[in-house]
């Protein structure tokens, strides 16, 4: 696993006049959401945010036509112009030959989550213990509408890229949850009895999730070093936290001022930073969380293997 953002940092004030957001909108992102930096080039295009990570991977393949699928998981239905196809280009540049590439959308930021449990599926079907998926996420925050959503984040960018196998030495996957809720299905466009009732509900939802993708993988919160979360906001975190019953040193959320919501790469981003640190212990599990517009709630259990 890798990841990208872009080197121009921009505060949230710097990005203030373009979303619309009064001085009170950008005090309570601040103050009360823990957003406070974000990484943004408008003159990077999309292929190579996307492009960056996933070349250091496939970079290190001895034979890179192993890998046989390639999945980009996105929040945006529309991350290019009609007709450019991100998938199949991404894996032409990467000089991967034999892989089959194909985009994975509708469960919006939790997509991420969804293309790794997707591509073990698709693996224990080749009937080829060699093979090999690659996971891609990234995607620009091109308008005020793909950046914001109103009183709850502001989105920045990264990229990330995982490769998944059957066997080897990597972090063991050891169970995925999932569970969508379609009453939400309008998004951003929800009337405010919906988005009431989304956020009344959200904590719950997404705290059950995490406790199922936890009984699934035969341990406890005890047995959790960290939870490796999506950078939405820190003040909904304060919720799951309090229905988790877990110390709130336990969830990492460094992030969230540091780079924003950034689509469907925050899980891949924080994991990656917390390996820089130095804070992943082998043999140690660690609780990858994601929730989607729409809603779409996941969460996943690593066991990191050093």
């Amino acid at each position: 696993m890798t990841a990208f953002t872009p080197e121009p940092v921009s505060s949230i004030d710097e990005v203030a006049p373009r979303l619309g957001l009064s001085r009170p909108k950008v005090k309570l992102f601040r103050r009360v959401h823990g957003l406070d930096r974000l990484r943004l080039d408008p003159d990077l295009p999309v292929l190579d945010l996307v492009a960056t990570p996933a070349a250091r991977l496939v970079a290190g393949l001895a034979d890179p036509d192993r890998v046989r699928y390639l999945v980009y998981a996105h929040t945006i239905q529309d991350v290019a112009p009609a007709g450019f196809d991100v998938a199949s280009a991404l894996a032409a540049r990467l000089g991967l030959r034999r892989a089959n590439a194909f985009a994975l959308t509708q469960q919006n930021c939790a997509g991420g989550l969804a293309a790794l449990d997707t591509c073990g599926e698709l693996l224990a079907a080749t009937g080829d213990p060699g093979a090999l998926a690659l996971v891609v996420t990234g995607e620009k925050a091109f308008s005020p509408m793909a950046q914001l959503i109103e009183n709850t984040t502001i989105m920045g960018e990264a990229s990330a890229a995982c490769l998944v196998g059957l066997s080897g030495a990597g972090d063991r996957v050891l169970s995925y949850s999932s569970r969508t809720d379609g009453r939400y299905a309008d998004g951003i466009r929800l009337d405010a009895r919906g988005v009431q009732e989304f956020g009344a509900g959200y904590a719950g939802r997404l705290a059950d999730t995490a406790r199922s993708a936890l009984a699934a993988a035969g341990i406890t919160l005890a047995d959790v070093e960290l939870v490796v979360p999506h950078n939405v906001n820190t003040s909904s975190w304060k919720k799951v936290i309090e229905l988790l019953g877990v110390d709130p040193a336990a969830v990492f959320l460094d992030n969230v001022a540091e780079y924003g919501h950034c689509y469907c790469s925050d899980p891949f981003l924080n994991y990656c930073r917390l390996r820089d640190l130095g804070r992943l212990r082998t043999g140690g599990h660690y609780l990858f969380t994601a929730v989607g517009l729409g809603a779409t709630y996941a969460a996943m259990v690593l066991r990191h293997e050093g």
